[in-house]
């Protein structure tokens, strides 16, 4: 099969995973929003009286303040605004009362309820307007869609990024299992070629080169004996590609300068937007390159 036709097929591959995954994340999310926006509606008066007591019942509302705002902010820069590094810690879960996280939330509650109320979208929550005289009923609805939509948006397109990380990790995982692979016990850096059992995988491990980097798979080949070491990118934007590559091609540098490892295999599954210019690169860095959308071809070398 000609490059060109694996790169025309990657792409439809990666778009198609993204359409099908991200419609189904952002339903999720805006039901998930949705209820929270109702507790958020229920605990101010729709509204008309943000104040402490009302985060302090559910700090998740906060998440719904951030987004009823304008502009709505980022969970980190929202953080930063009251001395945090981000404000997810009190917003993702209800915060439950006597943990260090309730005294901090109650700490914060009166400026974040000061500053959401300062900078509430009047525009869009018209029945705060004095002068208001359409259907509150109405509003409300469009300013609940409109609310949730934003946020549902932004929480699918992280979760995505995040959930299609793990999925091409699993599916790699999975492929090796099926060839029965079992999952290894070895814990810390791996620094040298035998530190993985023959047989064996493991996810997510640092490896030992001049430095220590982190590969996605670990894996000891039972054809090669030697260790196998697996990077997952997937690239829904052609931009990106650049960054991954070089990712790649700097670890592999890195690993296969260290003579403890035993001249490891250096393997890129790949999946989405590349081009031919960045697989001749990583094929340069002498890294295997293994479409996931042909995920068998892995065969060849565990």
């Amino acid at each position: 099969m000609s490059i060109a036709t694996d790169i025309a097929r990657s792409r439809e591959y990666e778009m198609r995973v993204y359409l099908d995954s991200m419609k189904a994340m952002y339903e999720n999310a805006l039901i998930q929003n949705g209820e929270i926006y109702d507790i958020a509606a229920r605990l101010t008066s729709d509204f008309r009286t943000i104040g402490a007591r009302a985060i302090m019942a559910d700090s998740r509302i906060i998440k719904i303040l951030r987004y009823a705002v304008a502009p709505s902010i980022s969970q980190m820069k929202f953080g930063q605004l009251f001395g945090l590094a981000s404000i997810d810690a009190l917003e993702n879960d209800r915060v439950s009362a006597g943990t260090a996280k309730f005294r901090l939330l109650k700490s914060l509650a009166p400026k974040i309820a000061r500053f959401a109320g300062r900078h509430l979208d009047r525009q869009r929550f018209l029945w705060l307007n004095n002068h208001f005289d359409g259907d509150i009923a109405l509003s409300q609805a469009y300013a609940k869609g409109w609310t949730c939509s934003i946020a549902a948006d932004q929480n699918a397109q992280t979760k995505y990024r995040n959930w299609r990380k793990e999925q091409q990790e699993q599916a790699i995982a999975a492929f090796l299992v099926a060839r029965r692979y079992t999952r290894s016990s070895f814990t810390g850096v791996v620094s040298r070629n035998s530190d993985i059992n023959l047989g064996e995988y493991t996810q997510e491990i640092r490896v030992k080169g001049r430095t220590r980097q982190k590969a996605d798979l670990a894996v000891r080949s039972k054809k090669s004996k030697r260790l196998v070491l697996i990077e997952a990118k997937a690239v829904g934007v052609e931009l990106d590609a650049t960054k991954r590559i070089k990712e790649c091609c700097d670890k592999a540098g890195d690993w296969l300068s260290a003579s403890a490892l035993g001249s490891p295999d250096v393997v890129a599954v790949i999946a989405g937007f590349f081009n031919s210019t960045g697989i001749a690169n990583l094929h340069a860095s002498k890294i295997h390159v293994v479409w996931e959308h042909r995920l068998a071809d892995l065969g060849k070398l565990v």
